[in-house]
């Protein structure tokens, strides 16, 4: 276990894990707009009450209780039940987010099936993630894109749910990949006042306290208010690495009219980290060193700042037609400095290390009107979204280097001597880019009859990117347009089964640093990609219970990976695809008993390439994956309020760098437990992550950069509602 680090370098914290979700808007007139709410007793919430939301509304979806999220607005961006989707959503509902006691979003990853853990960028951001096999780094809050810029990994407080959107979503959200791409629904104001306190502590020195709060800020109930605060400093399993973290996230709503509704809602992120790499594994083999075995340099902070706005503004011109404008800006930075690896000697001890000084920032500022109307043609039902984006993104990375080839800046990796002379800096990247996008987007929801429904949609995406590299000097611009469509089907026998396919492309600009790297002064051909699908849902015990099965394909071309003869940089691979089925369950057995579940079999591998083995699986991406969560609660007697659980995470065996080479990381399972107790307006709960210290790598870039999973963490939190 590593030395908790200094007491200064942690400044306590105090205040709660958030455990309750809430209602989302009011509902003093019927003829208002509103989200959908639930009635929260204490800090579980009980059964939906009425609203006037109409399927087919556009905007955000209120709360839901227990483990199902039965609507999900990533699909179609609108109030659809799921089982009318030819798409599958897999939801992480608040709930879960609250017993597993999860501080980041990426911790929740974990019981999301067919969601696999990539390139983490040493701690400072969900860099990339897998879905179905296909690796991706588009995360989205309220519809908006987060991977923009190398912002923190967002903090799990004023998280409402987690959608994980399976298959192409490129025609609705733009350039993405093929595989799917997760959304984060935030925590909107209600109409309820309360406030909730509380404190979270963990064996490897976490601190940390939020504030949870909301209610009327007008006597009429027409301006609603949210706050969300959290702020934790922490400790960790590897030695020397420490953090703080802080996130300040205020929403105001205004009721303008019984139609119309303003909402305004910031996001401040403050996060300090030590940036590590992991661990290495010697002649392809892990191991050999201790898990919490640190190989940078102790007290090389990375700094990152994070500030976003959104405004919405939901307008409703009849009981069939609605129209939304929102926007969203953002500005960040990341500074900071750090030792990696990047060569060993033939002792299998001594590796070269070069020093990097990081300068990010970044501007980014969307735009995006939708109106959605349903209306009758021929004895067709139609749901029509019609949209228009426009994006600009502006960045500058300065990126300082050293030579670990004339000065190796080495450590022996069994008996490290940190704190050596700092190598010069002699290898600089200093760029600008400018991307803007222009989209307009069309979709339809069709009822042909009571058993059967499509969707049918298409993107437009008007993509300019101008790369300027100051050194050396070399200039890449590119001007794309590319078309998006989708497709699908539902036949429905049952009310409660639905039976669906759909088939869908995708479009990505490779951009960036990395893209420039490939072929200084020539933009790269965009990678394009082709999903689809078959599968069925299933409704148990009246909706309670949402079960569903899909065998999908995906196949994308010119991808961009981690080059294996140049660290740091990346290369077109040509084309590679994903083939696979999976399940998922979702949902409550019995009024006591909820589950999340899933099981994913994906073939993932390199199709064509010039440089990579065709065949060669892809990083990090397992055959087999698969996990469980599950909760009793007592629902009366003297146990009312006292609940128990845990869950089981099984990953396969899968290749541990991109270049075919035969490392691999090792199979594993591992089984967390949890139990917790309401007692009037207490929460008091108790969690452990690994139960039986399993020694296992969640993930890896190469041979250089393996990241251990968490060994036993006990997890403790209390929260207090007024």
């Amino acid at each position: 276990m590593a030395a908790a680090p200094p007491a200064h370098a942690r400044p306590l914290t105090w205040a709660l894990i958030l455990s309750a979700v809430l209602p989302i808007n009011d509902t003093r007139a019927q003829d208002t707009i509103a989200l959908d709410e639930i009635e929260v007793q204490g800090s579980r919430p009980t059964a939906p009450v009425p609203t006037t939301t109409a399927a087919g509304t556009i905007g955000l979806i209120g709360p839901t209780p227990g483990f199902r999220g039965d609507r999900a607005v990533s699909s179609t961006k609108t109030d659809t039940p799921q089982r009318d989707v030819p798409q599958v959503v897999t939801v992480a509902p608040r709930e879960v987010i609250t017993d597993i006691a999860a501080t980041r979003v990426d911790r929740a990853f974990n019981y999301l099936p067919g969601v696999t853990q990539q390139n983490n960028f040493g701690g400072l951001s969900i860099f990339s993630y897998a879905i179905r096999g296909v690796t991706t780094s588009e995360i989205y809050q309220n519809g908006f894109p987060l991977n923009r810029g190398t912002p923190p990994p967002p903090d799990a407080q004023n998280i409402e749910r987690i959608e994980v959107l399976k298959g192409p979503g490129a025609g609705l959200f733009g350039r993405s990949d093929p595989g799917g791409l997760i959304n984060i629904i935030t925590k909107q104001p209600t109409a309820q006042r309360f406030v909730e306190f509380g404190n979270q502590v963990d064996s490897y020195g976490l601190a940390r306290g939020t504030i949870d709060a909301g209610g009327p800020l007008t006597e009429d109930g027409t301006v609603l208010y949210r706050f969300n605060f959290a702020a934790q400093g922490a400790g960790s399993f590897r030695d020397f690495v420490d953090s703080d973290r802080l996130l300040v996230a205020p929403v105001v709503s205004w009721q303008v009219t019984p139609d119309t509704r303003i909402t305004v809602e910031a996001d401040i992120q403050r996060n300090r980290i030590i940036f590590d790499r992991g661990v290495i594994a010697i002649n392809k083999q892990l191991g050999f060193l201790p898990i919490s075995r640190f190989l940078g340099e102790p007290g090389q902070s990375t700094y990152q700042s994070s500030d976003t706005l959104q405004v919405r503004i939901d307008h409703r011109f009849n009981a069939d037609w609605q129209m939304r404008l929102a926007t969203h800006f953002s500005t960040g930075t990341l500074e900071g400095e750090s030792a990696e690896i990047r060569a060993i000697a033939a002792d299998n001890r001594t590796v070269s290390r070069d020093r990097n000084v990081r300068d990010y920032r970044w501007d980014v500022a969307i735009g995006q009107a939708e109106v959605v109307g349903r209306f009758d043609t021929a004895g067709l039902g139609h749901t029509l979204l019609l949209g228009f984006e426009r994006e600009s993104t502006d960045s500058r990375t300065l990126y300082l280097r050293s030579n670990f080839r004339t000065n190796p800046y080495a450590i022996d990796i069994y008996d490290p001597r940190y704190g050596q002379a700092l190598p010069p800096l002699t290898i600089p990247r200093n760029n600008l880019e400018r991307v803007t996008n222009t989209a307009l987007y069309a979709q339809d929801q069709i009822v042909l009859s009571p058993e059967w429904k499509a969707l049918v949609g298409v993107r437009f995406d008007f993509f300019e990117d101008s790369f300027r590299e100051r050194i050396p000097r070399s200039q890449a611009d590119q001007t794309r347009a590319a078309a998006s469509p989708r497709a699908g089907l539902v036949y429905q026998p049952l009310p409660e089964l639905a039976l669906y396919t759909n088939v869908g492309t995708s479009f990505r600009p490779n951009i960036g640093p990395d893209a420039a790297a490939v072929s200084p002064g020539k933009p790269v051909e965009p990678e394009t990609g082709l999903g689809y699908e078959i599968g069925a849902k299933l409704d148990l015990f009246g909706g309670a219970l949402g079960l569903t099965a899909a065998a999908f394909r995906v196949e994308r071309q010119n991808v961009l990976t981690p080059d294996p003869n140049n660290s740091g940089f990346s290369i077109a691979a040509g084309g590679v695809r994903s083939q696979g089925f999976e399940f998922t369950a979702a949902g409550q057995l019995s009024p006591e008993l909820k589950i999340l579940a899933g099981y994913v079999f994906a073939d993932a591998m390199v199709t064509k390439d010039n440089v990579l083995p065709v065949g060669a699986p892809l990083v990090n991406v397992p055959r087999h994956s698969g996990s469980l969560l599950a909760v009793y609660e007592a629902q009366g007697g003297e146990w009312k309020g006292f609940g128990i659980g845990g869950g089981v995470r099984a990953v396969g065996a899968r290749a541990g760098d991109a270049a075919g080479t035969g490392f691999t990381l090792p199979a594993y399972i591992a089984v967390d437990a949890l139990a917790y107790y309401r007692w009037e307006n207490i929460r008091f709960s108790l969690n452990i992550e690994n139960v039986f210290d399993t020694t296992y790598y969640e993930s890896s870039l190469n041979v250089f950069r393996v990241y251990p999973g968490s060994p036993r963490r006990f997890t403790g939190a209390v929260s207090v509602r007024f």
